[in-house]
């Protein structure tokens, strides 16, 4: 396959086919200096005087493969899609096969290697012969395979590590789910010691407010105990005192008595 005739834009100058409906000479005129500033390279002059013949004979299907043929050129392969999907409304048997075998080296320029491989399928379905549209099919499909090779590692790419977190995060999970499942008995455990610990703090302080009390109770014993033997003794010594008072009073009056002389 010639590279070079694959990279090149066919040019299908249009100059009005035999009995077709006759076009303006200014449209003729226009598409002939566009023929001649495509030749000599000059691509932008020449899409301009292409531009200028479309307004003077619109919906011109050669007008639109030409104008498609000059943006190829330009590197524009979106905008030569374009024109040459709109020179495949044409009746033209061959336009239409050169339109195809074009749109595919658009499609091939912008690596869509599928709608590539289809366009080179239309040119050779109109026109079988066209040994340049089967050399590019063959290396559009090539392409493709290619294509779908690197696409199919790169989603093994992605899809493994994705793989491995999701692995991670369930691994996490259960890690997780583990670790508060082996907690659950230790906070019950630790809600149960809470528990008896302030139970034996309750206890421990019943007891203390116990012994307090009965301290308080002995020493307040004590001290009535006390102060009884206390009054006891004041009131034995003064039980003595009046007994010996007594005591000398009779002591006293007996020896007065005895003693008198009558």
């Amino acid at each position: 396959m010639n590279k070079l005739y694959f990279l090149a834009a066919l040019l299908w100058c249009w100059l009005g086919p035999a009995g077709a409906d006759p076009v303006g000479d200014e449209a003729r005129d226009k598409s002939a200096q566009a023929k001649k500033q495509y030749e000599e390279g000059h691509y932008a002059e020449a899409l301009e005087l292409y531009r200028q013949a479309q307004v003077e004979a619109p919906e011109t299907p050669a007008l639109n493969f030409n104008v498609g043929s000059t943006l190829f050129k330009t590197g524009d392969f979106p905008g030569a899609a374009k024109e040459f999907d709109q020179a495949l409304q044409g009746t033209d048997a061959e336009l239409k096969a050169r339109s195809f075998y074009n749109l595919g080296n658009t499609y091939y320029q912008q690596q869509q290697y599928p709608q590539a491989v289809e366009a080179y399928k239309q040119a050779l379905d109109l026109d079988w012969q066209d040994q340049d549209a089967k050399a590019n099919l063959e290396l559009a499909l090539t392409k493709q395979q290619e294509q779908q090779q690197e696409q199919n590692q790169d989603q093994k790419k992605q899809g493994q590590p994705k793989n491995q977190q999701q692995g991670q995060e369930q691994q996490q999970d259960q890690q997780q789910q583990d670790q508060q499942q082996q907690q659950k008995p230790q906070d019950q455990q630790d809600q149960q010691q809470g528990q008896q610990q302030d139970q034996q703090n309750q206890q421990d302080q019943q007891k203390r407010q116990a012994q307090e009390q009965k301290q308080g109770s002995d020493q307040r014993a004590g001290q009535r105990n006390r102060m009884d033997r206390e009054e006891a003794e004041q009131l034995l010594d003064a039980l003595r005192d009046r007994e010996k008072q007594a005591h000398q009073r009779r002591q006293h009056g007996t020896q007065a008595y005895r003693g008198q002389d009558w």
